[in-house]
């Protein structure tokens, strides 16, 4: 193939059963497959049509089959080629593939330079079992001449260099980078602590070192923001718009449709599990299979936490708080928050993490936060004080309170609670709130505050980047937020000046072959 074949756009090849879709930048083309043995030729026809529709000559393509495999691929139109994508060597590249002469299924003379051509062609797309090589693996096929079996090449992303200064503590190096395709969806960590990119409406579980995919899903809408939650023992990812929500599960690439009424907002870091909030004094708590369950907030209150399937509810003004465990219009009374010294004023409520409430009060010139946990009881709401904090310095400001529900942390101006060990800490800048640390920008100066509220690391630039999340192995995942660079990448701590391409959409880079299982 003598076109350069660009790493942006790709188009999606979905193999159903019964249908062959191809999605080109999001212009959605249907082939039906009326027979299995022609499904090779119906998928070259929709990728060399999707490529001519995005004015190209020739394309990548990614396979996707229903139960979550990935395939790579290239297409080109002149040739009517649809073949395995792979990485050009120095010479030129043979043609292999599927080659087809139309850009429809009707009238279609699909030829192949000989009996061995055609049989390579078909056992890349003649039977499911051959393309459910590797279940949630990114792959490309890659045949022995004469034998027709199968070979998976991984594909691993390439290294590539932060473009803005990198957060205290990491370097700007990345081990690898995975394009998002302008997303600003936070990363998040899936059930077995991999990376989760979001690309329009695909979600993608990434090996940590390497980048590698692990799986795939795919929502019906562009995703804006992504939670991972337990709820009946039972995990689930969460994807969503504002008013959209679909659920996936560990195990299935098949999303969980929920039903969301047209007025509600849908607030994912609103608890333990994702709430569907309604203008009407109601929220609807998700169950893990998509249901809801309806509670009602009082009028005077508003929702702090879903807790299962409670709600915990709270007027800042008047103090009292409710948990809400039926959905029943008949409330159950409410709690006052004690005060944590007589004459005490309730300043605000900061919010509340796994069933402990977070206020803040004023006590003359002194600022007060107090901690309370809510008995899980829902006939009567009651609360026990279980730590008092004095704190230096002048009133919490609660209009813009951070939460970080995985790790138990509040940030509210420049106060950071730790809700678990019920500690305080005055900081000394403005910060942003993720992956379990304080990033205080103070001074030109950027400096990475632990749950203790101590400096873990400094770095001299006060536009630093600060990741979303931080996997076990110690990669920082990081966006560069507010850019047209719309990235995710892996940072080391430290590591080597990259000699690959800084580009993190350059071409994928084979590492290591598997035998298909």
């Amino acid at each position: 193939m003598s076109v350069a074949v660009h790493s942006w756009p790709v188009i999606t090849l979905t193999f159903g059963a019964e249908q062959i879709v191809a999605d080109a930048n999001g212009e959605v083309l249907t082939y039906p497959v009326l027979d299995a043995t022609t499904a090779h030729e119906v998928a070259a026809d929709a990728a060399a049509e999707a490529c001519r529709r995005l004015g190209l000559k020739v394309c990548r393509v990614q396979g996707h089959t229903e139960n979550g495999s990935v395939f790579e691929m290239v297409v080109d139109t002149e040739l009517g080629i649809l073949e395995e994508y792979e990485v050009p060597a120095s010479g030129p590249t043979p043609n292999r593939g599927v080659r087809q002469t139309g850009s429809t299924t009707a009238g279609r003379s699909a030829h192949f330079k000989g009996g061995n051509q055609r049989r390579r062609a078909l056992a890349i797309w003649g039977s499911v079992g051959v393309l459910a090589l590797t279940a949630g693996t990114s792959v490309t096929m890659n045949l022995t001449e004469g034998h027709g079996e199968p070979v998976a090449v991984v594909h691993t992303p390439p290294p590539a260099q932060l473009p803005v200064p990198a957060p205290a503590g990491w370097d700007t190096y990345g081990a690898w980078a995975t394009p998002m395709s302008g997303s600003q969806v936070q990363a998040v960590l899936d059930w077995a602590g991999r990376p989760v990119s979001v690309d329009g409406s695909k979600l993608t579980g990434h090996d940590p070192a390497t980048g590698v995919e692990q799986w795939s899903r795919s929502a019906p809408f562009t995703v804006t923001q992504v939670a991972l939650f337990t709820v009946d023992g039972q995990t689930r990812l969460a994807a969503a718009t504002a008013k959209e929500l679909v659920l996936f599960t560990p195990d299935s690439p098949e999303q969980i449709r929920v039903e969301v009424p047209q007025e509600a907002t849908v607030v994912l870091d609103g608890g333990t599990v994702p709430r569907l909030d309604l203008p009407t004094k109601k929220s609807l708590l998700l169950r893990a299979d998509g249901s809801t369950v309806s509670r009602v907030v009082p009028a005077a209150a508003k929702p702090l936490e879903a807790q299962g399937d409670h709600l915990i509810a709270a007027d800042a003004k008047a103090g009292k708080v409710w948990r809400v465990g039926t959905d029943s219009a008949a409330l159950p009374k409410p709690a006052a928050l004690p005060a944590p010294a007589e004459g005490a004023e309730l300043t605000g409520v900061l919010g509340s993490v796994q069933g402990r409430m977070v206020a803040a009060w004023k006590d003359g010139k002194q600022t007060i936060v107090g901690f309370y946990d809510v008995d899980e009881a829902t006939d009567v709401t009651t609360v026990k004080q279980v730590a008092v904090r004095e704190l230096d310095g002048g009133q919490i400001t609660t209009s813009t309170v951070q939460t970080d529900r995985v790790h138990g942390l509040l940030l509210a101006s420049t106060v950071l609670v730790d809700v678990e060990a019920t500690t305080v800490h005055r900081l000394d800048g403005q910060a942003t709130l993720a992956a379990g640390y304080a990033w205080v920008t103070n001074d030109g100066e950027q400096t990475q505050v632990t749950r203790d509220g101590q400096p873990e690391a400094t770095t001299t630039a006060d536009q630093a980047a600060v990741p979303d999340v931080i996997t076990d192995n110690g990669m920082a995942m990081t966006r560069v937020a507010g850019s047209t660079d719309s990235s995710l990448y892996a940072l080391a701590k430290t590591g080597p000046i990259p000699t690959a391409s800084t580009s993190p959409t350059a071409s994928p880079t084979p590492t290591a072959k598997e035998t298909p299982r």
